[in-house]
């Protein structure tokens, strides 16, 4: 006789897609912050009752097809697993179905309970939004009980329906009771037809998503991922049912497929675009002759404009962090808000003066974004109002950027992993095309042009009018920083600025657009796949071909390149007889950081300050980790330790003055701390994020202060 613990495990097996896909789902929902964030913003903080709407359907209809899929399983004989005929086992054969398609809008219920108790969230009293998100908390809890209400009466309903219709047939009293049968399509006209109908309506999502990654924006990013859920359940179910009836391995050899095409690099379809019209599964065409202005002709106009009658000139450096949308937002936050605190009275219709002395920015990954979200915006003509900029950059990020990109992923990407031959446009051209529409709503196209069209002067000689951007990958098979920038390459024989570093523009067409430059920073795991980065031109560089990841692999400050930058800009400045002083800016997202800056008075800002985060609560613990995961965990870790090391540098680089901070270098950190409210990385961000983004500004700085100082260093004095 078998035994109970085979009983089980025998018909765990013929489900074992419906189950993955929920241990999968269990597990992002306990330990990934961003997915936190987003059940707190399709339960508590979206206002769209559509989009709610839409949840609860999706939520319904992966449950529904997960139980389906698991019923119709366990319909068929499967001679190698003789337990699944076992009379013992029939409660199991009922209940496992049931329990599988009521679980998924419970775990959606349970993973908004998870967030609001390990995350916080600020108070909540009787006003609207915690009302609304209690209702729908109950709304998904009632919406599983209905499954499992639907799942027990169906029998009985079906049954008095046959009675007074004999036309249909009556059902048997339990699942388990059905007959058993040999084929797939042995288990009837309607099954059979359901099947068809869902690989169908896959096919034709995955042709409307490919065509328009947008498409299912109106749901949100949870609702698409129900939905892709659901067609994996059914499809992958329907696999596992031909394949283990015959005894073959059909889904294993599937992913031995995918596997083989990607080891192989036969269905690629990550390539870096040099061009706006080039897709990510095409192979560029020859650049056009390099037209993009010099880094060092671009300094001297730069220098002629705001130097002429300054001795020490000042310049203002940034330098902005990776993570991810909580380091754009923070950078964009920052910079608007510096930008309108330094701006005169009554000053209106000419750049900003903030801006006007910003000579350039590093930034890494999300920091990327948020310096050209920052720097499109003060490109756009006439002048752009400084007291504008900040809410028009907290629109622009606002946007929710995953829902394409995860459309994709589950939809074209997923899809493309099975096909040779790279045929479709991956999930990072969904996530460019997400930044090229929202910048478009703001009236902006820098986003979808050649990032070198930004640099291009109006006049011959004209000054430059927008700040330098230098953005940070990492290449994969070098391990080194990949500096990508708007001029010609900086890097010649005759002069190598970049430390363990590959200057970007010997490799980018110079067409290559802003959204994908800034796509390369922001390379992070699986969400934005490596890039394969391959060039044309007549005199290639060696190698030919890179493939890129996030700048933050590296280092995540973004502060080595702007040091680099930093020695460029002196030896120049030293060279025409000029002296400079530098005004550093550095932004800094993620709570948990090490400071660099030891200046903490609000009251003397001058020559460095940054707030002084809380310590974390209970001491520092002694962590050892198996020997196992050791070498993993020293690569993890020495990553952000290469960023601090890198801000120390910086910080060491400069020369402050304390007695006349006006005539010395400057710094200031610019730094989250743990808050009121979850700021994770993902890419999309709730509108409580960004109040808590401005409270910490507010509280935490004193922008009148630091605005009138640099308003005084700033404004050109005659002559």
């Amino acid at each position: 006789m078998i035994g109970w613990t085979a009983l089980v495990l025998d018909h765990l097996k013929p489900v074992r897609v419906s189950l993955l896909v929920l241990a999968i789902a269990t597990v992002v929902v306990v330990s990934v912050d961003q997915a936190a964030e987003l059940f707190l913003i399709a339960l508590w903080t979206d206002p769209s009752a559509g989009r709610y709407l839409g949840l609860l359907a999706s939520a319904a209809l992966t449950g529904l097809a997960s139980w389906y899929a698991a019923r119709n399983a366990y319909r068929l004989r499967y001679p190698r697993w003789p337990a699944l005929q076992d009379a013992r086992a029939a409660p199991l054969r009922d209940w496992i179905p049931r329990v599988l398609g009521a679980a998924v809008p419970l775990l959606v219920c349970i993973g908004y309970v998870v967030a609001l108790a390990k995350l916080p969230h600020g108070p909540c009293g009787g006003d609207n939004p915690c009302v609304q998100r209690s209702w729908r908390a109950f709304g998904l809890l009632l919406e599983s009980m209905a499954l499992i209400a639907f799942f027990l009466i169906r029998r009985r309903v079906w049954l008095a329906m046959s009675r007074r219709m004999p036309a249909l047939r009556a059902p048997g009293a339990r699942p388990s009771d059905e007959n058993r049968v040999w084929r797939v399509r042995d288990l009837g006209r309607t099954p059979c037809s359901i099947y068809a109908g869902v690989i169908a309506l896959n096919i034709l999502l995955t042709i409307v998503i490919a065509w328009r990654p947008e498409a299912l924006d109106g749901i949100g990013p949870l609702a698409i991922v129900l939905i892709s859920a659901g067609f994996l359940c059914i499809s992958g179910s329907l696999l596992c049912m031909v394949g283990d009836r015959r005894g073959m391995p059909l889904l294993s050899a599937m992913l031995l497929l995918s596997a083989s095409l990607h080891w192989l690099h036969l269905n690629d379809n990550h390539r870096v675009r040099q061009y706006p019209s080039m897709s990510t599964h095409q192979q560029p065409s020859p650049p056009p002759p390099d037209t993009r202005v010099s880094f060092d002709a671009y300094l001297d106009g730069w220098l002629d404009d705001r130097c002429a009658h300054a001795s020490p000139c000042p310049v203002i450096l940034v330098s902005a962090e990776g993570g991810g949308i909580r380091g754009a937002a923070w950078t964009a936050l920052v910079l608007a808000r510096l930008t309108a605190a330094v701006e005169p009275a009554g000053r209106t219709g000419a750049e900003p003066l903030f801006a006007r002395y910003l000579l350039a920015g590093s930034g890494v990954s999300g920091g990327s974004l948020g310096l050209a979200t920052y720097v499109s915006l003060l490109a756009q003509p006439p002048a752009t109002d400084a007291g504008t900029l900040e809410a028009r950059a907290q629109t622009l990020l606002g946007h929710d950027f995953l829902a394409p990109t995860l459309a994709n992923a589950f939809f074209v990407d997923f899809t493309q992993r099975w096909l040779p031959g790279a045929w479709l446009d991956d999930r990072s051209r969904a996530l460019t095309r997400a930044w090229e529409s929202a910048a478009r709503q703001q009236g902006l196209d820098a986003f979808a042009q050649p990032f070198a069209a930004l640099y291009a002067p109006a006049t011959s000689g004209a000054a430059p009018v927008v700040p330098a951007l230098f953005f940070n990958s990492t290449t994969v098979v070098e391990g080194k920083r990949f500096i990508q920038h708007p001029f010609q390459p900086i890097a010649t024989p005759q002069r190598q600025p970049w430390t363990a570093g590959l200057d970007g523009s010997s490799w980018l067409d110079p067409r290559v657009p802003l959204s994908e430059v800034v796509l390369n920073s922001a390379r992070f795991t699986y969400i934005s796949p490596a890039g394969t980065l391959e060039t044309r031109a007549s005199n290639p560089p060696v190698p030919n071909r890179l493939q890129l990841v996030d700048g933050g692999y590296f280092e995540n400050s973004g502060a080595t390149t702007l040091l680099e930058v930093m020695r460029l800009v002196r030896t120049r400045a030293r060279a025409r007889g000029q002296s400079l002083r530098f005004i550093v800016i550095h932004i800094s997202n993620d709570p948990q950081m090490t400071d660099f800056v030891d200046r903490h008075d609000p009251r003397h800002p001058l020559p460095l300050y940054t707030t002084s985060c809380p310590p974390a609560p209970g001491g520092v613990r002694d962590r050892v980790v198996g020997e196992a995961i050791a070498p993993v965990q020293a690569l993890l870790e020495t990553r952000s330790a290469r960023g601090e090391y890198a801000r120390v540098q910086l910080l060491r680089a400069l020369q402050p003055d304390d007695a006349d901070p006006a005539r010395g270098d400057m710094l200031w950190h610019f730094r989250l701390c743990p808050g009121d409210y979850p700021i994770p990385m993902g890419w999309t961000i709730s509108a409580p994020v960004f109040t808590e983004l401005d409270r910490q500004l507010r509280q935490q700085y004193p922008l009148a202060v630091m605005g009138q100082a640099l308003r005084q260093q700033l404004t050109p004095t005659s002559p």
